[in-house]
């Protein structure tokens, strides 16, 4: 691989030796780590500002669920000395500003291409290479195509008609403005009560003349209990990084916490009620990852924590009827990430704002004035829409990308995907795939480096062998496919109906699209494959 230098505008000549596909937490680091073995990479961006999710999701209210120094980078000791975090939770706009930080003092701007959306990569078998094209008429050549595009970035819109047709203001949380948006005095919908939801509604409820929630299905939410970050915790902080480095990749999440060793029928009812009354009011998923060990293994455990949050959802909403409504009847504690709340539940005792459910009230379309339901036509000045994500593939197969002879990988992953260790797929050589389906998550910079760094030493092995190409072999991708499954039987999880199953996905087969054995046993098992010889990939 010869060394790059300097040239920014390889497009349609030299040959690449990678093109990684996003500008986020994960393509960030991964470009880091390819310049280190000297190869000529690239990264293209639809953005025009680097970041990922924390350039597109600019809406009020946005902020890690993960603490702020758990989230970002470990392999800088300059990164590490040179930013201080100011609270716990860090917003977006400091986030935004922590990856431009890191993207400066590790000198990597110029191997970012902003504004190129890749709409296509094609498979050249006798180049041996990826041509991959953006939505401006560019093309690049490039050996490996590594995609980092992450596992919440295709955002999903109502399926109700006439959005096109509304005279007012509406926004989806994934592709907020810059600018301000202004919610005084107006009349707001607000479509969706998934994690976008539970974090903008406080702040667009504290400034609307009415707010009119839209719910389709209600979320177990507990308190963020956000905090400032001191200097003398940012001291200890920088004092104990390997440590917290290594614990994060301890844990099944990739979090600072770790389980009760009990479990919840192992402690009587009065000191199981401390204990969780305790973790309520604690920072961050505390409730969900600090808790009795059986709470996602054991149905009464998990019973005996979801009532508990039941019961706090009535001390705090005023209205029976409206508590109920926001008390989840499809799912338990656990079977879906908790979404964490600032002032949440208190907003629906505002005079000014209601709450409609979708499953009673779907809406049948938008029009010039507002919103028309089953029911009855509301008229609304500003359309939020907080609908999610198709996730884990979404922005994968919204790129058309082909393997071998031609094959797309819409049509490879019709029933859903199919990957060898979430790292790639039978039928596309040299496509790599990190922080993607059938990989592992939680705080998703811990599990995401470790895809990093898996084919980052993939890459430097094919090149000490002198291997062209590595392919994933059909027969080890199918047993990896029931793995996969295999980390959700028996849990809470397994019937679960989530964006973690493609369940919120109108339609689309429900599939297991994440690795839920956590962070350190899918660490484990990709290694141990490395180590024997890389069992599992094919080599030429």
């Amino acid at each position: 691989m010869a060394k790059e230098t300097s040239d920014r505008s390889i497009a349609g000549g030299d040959i690449l030796d990678a093109v990684i596909v996003g500008a986020g937490i994960t393509g960030i680091y991964q470009l880091h780590r390819l310049r280190e073995l000297g190869m000529r990479v690239r990264i293209l961006e639809a953005g025009d500002g680097v970041g990922g999710t924390w350039f597109w999701n600019r809406y009020p209210g946005c902020r890690f669920d993960s603490e702020s120094y758990s989230y970002g980078y470990f392999f800088s000791k300059l990164l590490r000395d040179e930013w201080a975090w100011s609270e716990e939770f860090a917003g977006q706009p400091e986030t935004e500003r922590y990856l431009n930080f890191a993207v400066d003092r590790l000198d990597l701007r110029p191997f970012i291409e902003l504004n190129a959306r890749v709409v296509s990569a094609e498979y050249e078998a006798t180049t041996g290479t990826y041509i991959v094209s953006t939505a401006d008429g560019r093309a690049f050549r490039a050996r490996f195509l590594i995609t980092a595009v992450g596992i919440l970035s295709a955002p999903v819109f109502p399926a109700a008609p006439g959005l096109e047709t509304f005279a007012g203001e509406w926004h989806h949380t994934a592709r907020w403005p810059r600018r301000e948006v202004d919610f005084r005095g107006k009349r707001v919908a607000v479509v969706g009560t998934g994690s976008s939801g539970v974090q903008i509604i406080p702040f667009v409820a504290q400034e609307a003349a009415h707010l009119t929630v839209f719910q389709r299905t209600a979320n177990w939410c507990t308190p963020l209990n956000n905090a400032p970050i001191t200097p003398e915790k940012m001291t200890w902080v920088r004092e104990n990084f390997e440590l917290i480095h290594q614990r994060c990749l301890s844990t099944p999440g990739g979090f600072i916490h770790r389980p009760r060793t009990e479990g919840a029928m192992e402690v009587d009812r009065a000191e199981r009620e401390i204990y969780l009354e305790s973790l309520y009011q604690r920072p961050g998923l505390t409730l969900l990852l600090n808790n009795f060990r059986d709470i996602s293994t054991n149905r009464e455990s998990n019973e005996v924590v979801t009532d508990f949050i039941a019961r706090k959802i009535r001390s705090r909403v005023d209205d029976p009827r409206v508590a109920q409504m926001l008390t989840p009847d499809d799912h338990t504690f656990g079977m879906k990430r908790p979404p964490l709340e600032n002032g949440y539940y208190e907003v629906f005792n505002q005079e000014n704002v209601d709450l409609v459910s979708l499953k009673d009230e779907p809406i049948e379309r938008f029009t010039p004035t507002g919103i028309r339901t089953a029911h009855r036509e509301l008229p609304f000045d500003v359309i939020v829409l907080a609908t999610g994500f198709e996730a884990a593939t979404g922005s994968l197969l919204r790129m058309d990308i082909r393997g071998q002879d031609g094959l797309r990988l819409t049509d490879h992953w019709t029933q859903g995907p199919l990957t060898y260790l979430g790292l790639q797929t039978p039928g596309f050589p040299n496509l790599f795939i990190v922080g993607g389906p059938q990989s592992t998550t939680g705080n998703i910079p811990r599990s995401s480096e470790v895809e990093v760094d898996l084919v980052t030493r993939l890459l430097g092995h094919m090149a000490s062998k002198g291997y062209a190409a590595v392919r994933a072999s059909a027969a080890a991708s199918n047993a990896w496919g029931e793995e996969v499954a295999s980390t959700v039987r028996g849990t809470v999880l397994e019937n679960a109906r989530s964006w973690a199953f493609g369940s919120n996905i109108e339609g689309k087969p429900r599939t297991y699209l994440l690795w839920a054995g956590g962070v350190p046993g899918y660490r484990e098992r990709c290694e141990a494959a490395f180590d024997d010889d890389y069992r599992g990939f094919e080599f030429a």
